[in-house]
Protein backbone atom coordinates (compact mmCIF):
# COMPACT_ATOMS: atom_id res chain seq x y z
CA UNK A 1 0.00 0.00 0.00
CA UNK A 2 1.46 3.87 -0.91
CA UNK A 3 1.77 5.85 1.77
CA UNK A 4 0.50 9.25 2.01
CA UNK A 5 4.23 11.03 0.53
CA UNK A 6 4.48 8.38 -2.22
CA UNK A 7 0.55 9.14 -3.14
CA UNK A 8 1.61 13.22 -3.07
CA UNK A 9 4.52 12.65 -5.58
CA UNK A 10 2.21 10.26 -8.08
CA UNK A 11 -0.54 12.89 -8.35
CA UNK A 12 1.91 15.99 -8.50
CA UNK A 13 3.40 13.84 -11.20
CA UNK A 14 0.44 13.58 -13.03
CA UNK A 15 -0.07 17.71 -12.95
CA UNK A 16 3.97 17.52 -14.19
CA UNK A 17 3.29 15.30 -17.22
CA UNK A 18 -0.14 17.66 -18.08
CA UNK A 19 1.94 20.72 -17.60
CA UNK A 20 4.15 19.32 -20.32
CA UNK A 21 2.57 20.05 -22.83
CA UNK A 22 2.92 23.57 -22.85
CA UNK A 23 -0.80 24.85 -22.36
CA UNK A 24 -1.75 27.06 -19.75
CA UNK A 25 -4.41 25.37 -17.60
CA UNK A 26 -7.29 26.34 -14.86
CA UNK A 27 -6.97 24.32 -11.94
CA UNK A 28 -10.79 23.44 -13.30
CA UNK A 29 -8.97 22.07 -16.58
CA UNK A 30 -6.00 19.91 -14.11
CA UNK A 31 -8.61 18.42 -12.35
CA UNK A 32 -10.60 17.37 -15.25
CA UNK A 33 -7.67 15.91 -17.23
CA UNK A 34 -5.91 14.30 -14.14
CA UNK A 35 -9.22 12.96 -12.09
CA UNK A 36 -7.61 14.71 -9.14
CA UNK A 37 -10.27 16.79 -7.00
CA UNK A 38 -9.97 20.62 -7.14
CA UNK A 39 -8.78 20.72 -3.57
CA UNK A 40 -6.36 18.19 -4.20
CA UNK A 41 -4.67 20.33 -7.52
CA UNK A 42 -5.13 23.88 -5.33
CA UNK A 43 -3.20 22.08 -2.49
CA UNK A 44 -0.01 20.50 -5.07
CA UNK A 45 -0.18 23.41 -7.31
CA UNK A 46 0.36 25.76 -4.39
CA UNK A 47 3.48 23.72 -3.20
CA UNK A 48 5.02 23.89 -6.40
CA UNK A 49 4.09 27.64 -7.45
CA UNK A 50 6.17 28.29 -3.69
CA UNK A 51 8.69 25.72 -4.63
CA UNK A 52 9.28 27.84 -7.90
CA UNK A 53 8.33 24.56 -10.30
CA UNK A 54 5.40 26.57 -11.80
CA UNK A 55 3.83 29.50 -12.44
CA UNK A 56 0.51 30.60 -11.66
CA UNK A 57 -1.10 33.91 -14.12
CA UNK A 58 -4.36 35.70 -13.64
CA UNK A 59 -5.60 35.09 -17.17
CA UNK A 60 -9.47 36.54 -18.66
CA UNK A 61 -10.67 33.18 -19.69
CA UNK A 62 -13.79 35.07 -21.61
CA UNK A 63 -15.10 38.44 -22.25
CA UNK A 64 -17.18 38.60 -19.32
CA UNK A 65 -16.26 37.76 -15.81
CA UNK A 66 -13.42 37.50 -12.80
CA UNK A 67 -9.76 36.42 -14.43
CA UNK A 68 -8.61 32.96 -13.44
CA UNK A 69 -5.51 32.13 -12.44
CA UNK A 70 -3.77 29.70 -15.04
CA UNK A 71 -0.79 27.28 -14.15
CA UNK A 72 2.39 26.67 -16.68
CA UNK A 73 5.52 25.13 -15.96
CA UNK A 74 8.74 27.18 -15.54
CA UNK A 75 11.05 27.13 -18.03
CA UNK A 76 13.96 29.23 -15.41
CA UNK A 77 13.62 25.99 -12.63
CA UNK A 78 15.19 23.10 -14.39
CA UNK A 79 16.45 22.13 -17.59
CA UNK A 80 17.82 18.69 -18.68
CA UNK A 81 21.27 18.03 -19.80
CA UNK A 82 21.30 15.39 -22.85
CA UNK A 83 24.86 13.99 -23.39
CA UNK A 84 25.45 11.85 -26.47
CA UNK A 85 29.02 10.49 -28.22
CA UNK A 86 29.16 8.72 -31.42
CA UNK A 87 31.99 7.23 -33.69
CA UNK A 88 30.64 8.35 -37.41
CA UNK A 89 32.46 7.29 -40.47
CA UNK A 90 36.16 7.46 -38.08
CA UNK A 91 35.10 10.79 -36.86
CA UNK A 92 34.41 11.01 -32.71
CA UNK A 93 32.11 13.90 -31.34
CA UNK A 94 30.32 14.83 -28.40
CA UNK A 95 26.57 16.48 -28.88
CA UNK A 96 25.16 18.30 -25.61
CA UNK A 97 21.43 19.22 -25.96
CA UNK A 98 19.78 21.29 -23.09
CA UNK A 99 15.92 20.86 -23.26
CA UNK A 100 13.38 22.62 -21.59
CA UNK A 101 10.69 20.82 -19.19
CA UNK A 102 8.29 20.90 -22.50
CA UNK A 103 11.12 19.53 -24.55
CA UNK A 104 11.92 22.98 -26.02
CA UNK A 105 15.92 22.92 -27.48
CA UNK A 106 17.84 25.60 -25.67
CA UNK A 107 21.24 24.97 -26.31
CA UNK A 108 22.83 22.60 -29.18
CA UNK A 109 26.84 22.00 -28.88
CA UNK A 110 28.69 19.29 -31.15
CA UNK A 111 32.26 18.86 -30.63
CA UNK A 112 34.88 16.44 -32.59
CA UNK A 113 37.49 14.95 -30.32
CA UNK A 114 40.73 13.01 -31.45
CA UNK A 115 40.69 11.37 -27.92
CA UNK A 116 37.09 10.67 -26.83
CA UNK A 117 37.29 9.60 -23.09
CA UNK A 118 35.61 10.19 -19.90
CA UNK A 119 37.41 13.60 -19.20
CA UNK A 120 36.29 14.98 -22.74
CA UNK A 121 32.04 14.16 -21.27
CA UNK A 122 33.10 15.54 -18.57
CA UNK A 123 34.51 18.72 -19.58
CA UNK A 124 31.72 19.19 -22.14
CA UNK A 125 28.92 18.95 -19.50
CA UNK A 126 30.88 20.94 -17.31
CA UNK A 127 30.54 23.66 -19.68
CA UNK A 128 26.99 23.05 -20.19
CA UNK A 129 26.10 23.61 -16.65
CA UNK A 130 28.23 26.75 -16.40
CA UNK A 131 25.26 28.04 -19.38
CA UNK A 132 22.78 25.95 -17.68
CA UNK A 133 23.14 25.71 -13.82
CA UNK A 134 19.60 24.91 -13.51
CA UNK A 135 20.25 21.88 -15.13
CA UNK A 136 18.10 18.73 -13.16
CA UNK A 137 18.70 15.60 -14.67
CA UNK A 138 21.59 14.29 -16.67
CA UNK A 139 20.33 11.66 -19.80
CA UNK A 140 23.44 10.07 -21.69
CA UNK A 141 23.19 8.29 -24.62
CA UNK A 142 25.99 5.56 -25.68
CA UNK A 143 26.70 3.42 -28.86
CA UNK A 144 27.80 0.43 -26.86
CA UNK A 145 26.59 -1.47 -24.00
CA UNK A 146 25.41 0.55 -21.05
CA UNK A 147 25.56 -2.32 -18.30
CA UNK A 148 24.16 -0.57 -14.99
CA UNK A 149 26.55 2.20 -15.66
CA UNK A 150 29.12 0.97 -17.06
CA UNK A 151 30.06 1.26 -20.73
CA UNK A 152 30.79 -1.90 -22.15
CA UNK A 153 31.69 -3.39 -25.57
CA UNK A 154 32.62 0.40 -27.18
CA UNK A 155 33.27 1.29 -30.08
CA UNK A 156 35.43 3.72 -28.88
CA UNK A 157 38.00 2.04 -27.51
CA UNK A 158 38.99 4.97 -24.68
CA UNK A 159 35.49 4.63 -23.30
CA UNK A 160 35.78 0.62 -22.41
CA UNK A 161 34.38 -0.14 -18.92
CA UNK A 162 34.16 3.45 -17.62
CA UNK A 163 31.91 3.82 -14.91
CA UNK A 164 30.11 6.88 -16.70
CA UNK A 165 26.94 7.17 -14.92
CA UNK A 166 28.81 7.23 -11.17
CA UNK A 167 31.64 9.94 -12.71
CA UNK A 168 28.89 12.33 -14.21
CA UNK A 169 26.98 11.79 -10.59
CA UNK A 170 30.12 12.54 -8.67
CA UNK A 171 31.37 15.76 -10.72
CA UNK A 172 27.86 17.14 -11.16
CA UNK A 173 25.45 15.80 -8.24
CA UNK A 174 22.57 15.32 -10.38
CA UNK A 175 20.72 11.85 -10.92
CA UNK A 176 22.28 10.62 -14.33
CA UNK A 177 20.57 7.89 -17.16
CA UNK A 178 22.61 6.74 -19.10
CA UNK A 179 21.51 4.05 -21.64
CA UNK A 180 21.96 2.59 -25.14
CA UNK A 181 21.48 5.47 -28.13
CA UNK A 182 18.84 2.45 -29.78
CA UNK A 183 16.87 2.59 -26.71
CA UNK A 184 16.50 6.63 -26.51
CA UNK A 185 15.33 6.71 -30.38
CA UNK A 186 13.03 3.89 -30.34
CA UNK A 187 11.73 5.03 -27.15
CA UNK A 188 11.57 8.33 -28.60
CA UNK A 189 9.62 7.18 -31.84
CA UNK A 190 6.88 5.42 -30.22
CA UNK A 191 6.39 8.73 -27.68
CA UNK A 192 6.42 10.91 -30.56
CA UNK A 193 3.88 9.12 -32.67
CA UNK A 194 1.62 8.03 -30.18
CA UNK A 195 2.13 3.91 -30.51
CA UNK A 196 1.13 2.95 -27.32
CA UNK A 197 -0.55 0.02 -28.12
CA UNK A 198 2.14 -1.04 -31.03
CA UNK A 199 5.84 -3.44 -30.96
CA UNK A 200 8.07 -1.16 -32.93
CA UNK A 201 12.02 -2.40 -33.35
CA UNK A 202 14.58 0.25 -35.00
CA UNK A 203 17.35 -1.18 -36.55
CA UNK A 204 20.61 0.49 -37.19
CA UNK A 205 23.34 -0.56 -39.65
CA UNK A 206 26.32 2.28 -39.53
CA UNK A 207 29.07 1.51 -41.82
CA UNK A 208 31.77 -0.53 -39.93
CA UNK A 209 30.12 -0.56 -36.54
CA UNK A 210 28.46 -3.45 -35.21
CA UNK A 211 24.51 -2.91 -35.77
CA UNK A 212 22.18 -3.24 -33.15
CA UNK A 213 18.57 -2.85 -32.60
CA UNK A 214 15.76 -1.83 -29.74
CA UNK A 215 12.48 -2.35 -29.68
CA UNK A 216 9.42 -0.89 -27.26
CA UNK A 217 6.22 -3.77 -27.00
CA UNK A 218 3.44 -1.55 -25.78
CA UNK A 219 4.76 1.22 -24.34
CA UNK A 220 7.55 -0.89 -22.52
CA UNK A 221 11.11 -0.55 -23.82
CA UNK A 222 12.74 -4.06 -23.90
CA UNK A 223 16.14 -4.17 -22.14
CA UNK A 224 16.92 -7.37 -21.69
CA UNK A 225 19.24 -8.44 -18.65
CA UNK A 226 22.76 -6.74 -19.33
CA UNK A 227 20.42 -3.82 -20.97
CA UNK A 228 21.57 -4.77 -24.31
CA UNK A 229 18.59 -6.86 -25.85
CA UNK A 230 18.55 -6.29 -30.18
CA UNK A 231 22.18 -6.54 -30.13
CA UNK A 232 21.99 -8.60 -33.60
CA UNK A 233 25.51 -7.77 -34.31
CA UNK A 234 26.11 -10.99 -31.93
CA UNK A 235 23.89 -13.44 -33.72
CA UNK A 236 25.94 -16.18 -35.79
CA UNK A 237 26.90 -15.23 -39.47
CA UNK A 238 28.94 -17.84 -39.95
CA UNK A 239 32.01 -15.93 -40.07
CA UNK A 240 33.75 -14.20 -36.98
CA UNK A 241 33.32 -10.72 -35.94
CA UNK A 242 36.46 -8.94 -38.10
CA UNK A 243 34.70 -10.36 -41.22
CA UNK A 244 31.15 -9.56 -40.44
CA UNK A 245 32.99 -5.78 -39.84
CA UNK A 246 34.64 -6.61 -42.97
CA UNK A 247 31.34 -6.87 -44.56
CA UNK A 248 29.15 -4.00 -42.95
CA UNK A 249 29.34 -1.89 -46.35
CA UNK A 250 27.15 -1.38 -49.18
CA UNK A 251 26.10 -3.74 -50.92
CA UNK A 252 27.34 -6.38 -48.87
CA UNK A 253 25.83 -5.85 -46.02
CA UNK A 254 22.72 -6.82 -47.49
CA UNK A 255 22.80 -10.72 -46.44
CA UNK A 256 23.42 -9.46 -43.28
CA UNK A 257 20.50 -7.54 -42.54
CA UNK A 258 17.86 -9.61 -44.28
CA UNK A 259 18.89 -12.62 -41.92
CA UNK A 260 18.80 -10.56 -38.78
CA UNK A 261 15.78 -8.68 -40.31
CA UNK A 262 14.15 -12.38 -40.81
CA UNK A 263 15.01 -13.02 -36.76
CA UNK A 264 13.60 -10.03 -35.20
CA UNK A 265 10.42 -10.89 -37.20
CA UNK A 266 10.17 -13.65 -36.53
CA UNK A 267 11.35 -13.73 -32.91
CA UNK A 268 9.41 -10.36 -32.18
CA UNK A 269 6.47 -9.96 -34.34
CA UNK A 270 6.32 -6.08 -34.59
CA UNK A 271 3.93 -3.90 -35.99
CA UNK A 272 6.65 -2.05 -37.90
CA UNK A 273 10.35 -2.43 -38.01
CA UNK A 274 12.33 0.81 -38.69
CA UNK A 275 15.70 0.99 -41.00
CA UNK A 276 18.39 3.36 -40.32
CA UNK A 277 21.83 4.19 -40.58
CA UNK A 278 24.28 4.75 -43.86
CA UNK A 279 24.76 1.39 -45.26
CA UNK A 280 20.48 1.65 -46.02
CA UNK A 281 18.62 3.39 -48.48
CA UNK A 282 14.19 3.73 -48.81
CA UNK A 283 14.68 1.61 -51.81
CA UNK A 284 16.40 -1.18 -49.99
CA UNK A 285 13.14 -2.00 -48.11
CA UNK A 286 11.55 -3.59 -51.62
CA UNK A 287 14.33 -6.34 -51.86
CA UNK A 288 14.48 -6.59 -47.73
CA UNK A 289 10.77 -7.56 -47.45
CA UNK A 290 10.77 -9.50 -50.92
CA UNK A 291 13.63 -11.71 -49.08
CA UNK A 292 11.75 -11.63 -45.28
CA UNK A 293 8.32 -12.67 -47.04
CA UNK A 294 9.95 -16.08 -48.62
CA UNK A 295 10.20 -17.46 -44.91
CA UNK A 296 7.87 -15.46 -43.17
CA UNK A 297 3.80 -15.58 -44.28
CA UNK A 298 3.11 -12.52 -45.95
CA UNK A 299 0.40 -11.70 -43.50
CA UNK A 300 2.55 -11.64 -40.45
CA UNK A 301 5.02 -9.06 -42.00
CA UNK A 302 5.40 -5.85 -39.70
CA UNK A 303 5.20 -2.25 -41.99
CA UNK A 304 9.10 -1.29 -42.99
CA UNK A 305 10.06 2.30 -42.51
CA UNK A 306 12.95 3.54 -43.73
CA UNK A 307 14.26 6.47 -41.04
CA UNK A 308 16.67 8.65 -42.83
CA UNK A 309 17.74 10.58 -39.55
CA UNK A 310 17.02 9.40 -35.90
CA UNK A 311 18.21 12.84 -33.98
CA UNK A 312 14.81 14.04 -33.54
CA UNK A 313 13.76 10.68 -32.12
CA UNK A 314 16.79 10.69 -29.77
CA UNK A 315 16.12 14.20 -28.78
CA UNK A 316 12.74 13.20 -27.95
CA UNK A 317 13.92 9.77 -26.64
CA UNK A 318 15.69 11.41 -23.62
CA UNK A 319 13.10 14.26 -22.77
CA UNK A 320 10.32 11.53 -22.32
CA UNK A 321 12.89 9.93 -20.01
CA UNK A 322 13.61 12.86 -18.25
CA UNK A 323 9.71 13.37 -18.01
CA UNK A 324 9.24 9.60 -17.01
CA UNK A 325 11.53 10.24 -14.21
CA UNK A 326 10.56 13.07 -12.75
CA UNK A 327 7.11 12.15 -12.89
CA UNK A 328 8.25 9.52 -10.27
CA UNK A 329 10.07 12.45 -8.31
CA UNK A 330 8.75 15.46 -9.18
Amino acid sequence: MKDSAAIKRENKGRIYRLLTGGTPCTKQQIALETGLSVASCNTYLNEMEQAGQVLGEKQKLHEVGRNAVVYRLNEDYECFLCLSFALIQGIKSITTQVLSPTGRLLDRQVQRFDTLDAAAILGQAGAAFGRFPHISQILAGTPSIAEHGVIRHSDIPELEQVPLKALLEQQFGRPVHLANDMHYKVYGYCRQNRLEDQIVTLVNYPAGVLPGTATVHKGMLLTGKNLFAGMVGFLDYGMTLDQQLQKLRRPEAQPLIIQASIALISILNPHRLLFTGDLLRAEDLDRIGAACRRCIPAEYMPDLVFLPSTDDCYRWGMYWTAIDRKEKNP
